[in-house]
């Protein structure tokens, strides 16, 4: 996985921390939608390997509280690349490489006045070339609220396969996300900066292949 980390995330989390009036915990009531506007993927095996430039592509997450502790959670991408060369999808335009899915189930602790950490299990169904993957996922993060920001890092990882005729294809995706949420006005919509870099390791028998992947987003999170 790349350590890339957004110049634009640092700079606004940097804002946000230099705030000396703190809010109320973040809440995990909420719906957001993402346009993820630039990107690109790399497929590798062996020493070789592709590289595809993002065509277009967005997100979509939420969450929703049980009680004081508890919350179900969900996220989901959608990203279309260019394959003029016709690596994936032979007359198709683009190639549906990576798109994922995660819906669990789990439990957020406060600890400061500004701060929660959370952790999630549950489904996770990533996609390879129109092959889905089904098995289990993980999501642990941190949210701190902020005077007018709202900032998440959080991680996703799965170990899911499928069967392709009497192979078995194993795809574990892994993700490494940053928002950045800014709101402008009591209960207003907020915009949402967002970075993800992930990769998805596939083995199919004996034969291993990277996925590694990253984009950009701007999107609209309302809070309930």
């Amino acid at each position: 996985m790349n350590k890339k980390i957004p110049v634009f995330a640092i700079a606004a989390l940097a804002g946000a921390i230099s705030q000396t009036a703190m809010a109320e915990v973040p809440s995990f009531n909420y719906m957001q939608f993402d346009y993820v506007v630039s990107g690109d993927s790399e497929v590798s095996e062996g020493g070789l390997s592709e590289s595809f430039d993002l065509e277009q592509g967005f997100g979509l997450q939420g969450g929703f509280e049980i009680g004081d502790y508890v919350m179900v959670m969900g996220r989901h991408l959608s990203l279309d690349y260019e394959d003029d060369l016709g690596f994936a999808l032979g007359d198709a335009d683009n190639a549906v490489f990576n798109d994922m899915t995660f819906i669990g189930v789990g439990a957020h602790i406060p600890v400061a006045d500004m701060v929660d950490l959370y952790g999630a299990v549950g489904f996770s169904r990533p996609t390879f070339i129109g092959i889905a993957g089904e098995g289990y996922g993980l999501e642990v993060g941190a949210r701190a609220n902020f005077e007018m920001v709202t900032a998440s890092l959080w991680y996703n990882m799965g170990q899911t396969d499928t069967k392709i005729g009497t192979d078995s294809l194993d795809i574990d995706p892994e993700l490494l996300g940053l928002d950045v949420a800014i709101s402008f006005a009591p209960d207003a919509p907020e915009l949402v900066l967002g970075y993800v870099d992930a990769t998805h390791e596939l083995e199919i028998d004996n034969d291993k292949l990277d996925l590694d992947y990253d984009h950009f987003s701007i999107g609209v999170r309302k809070s309930f």
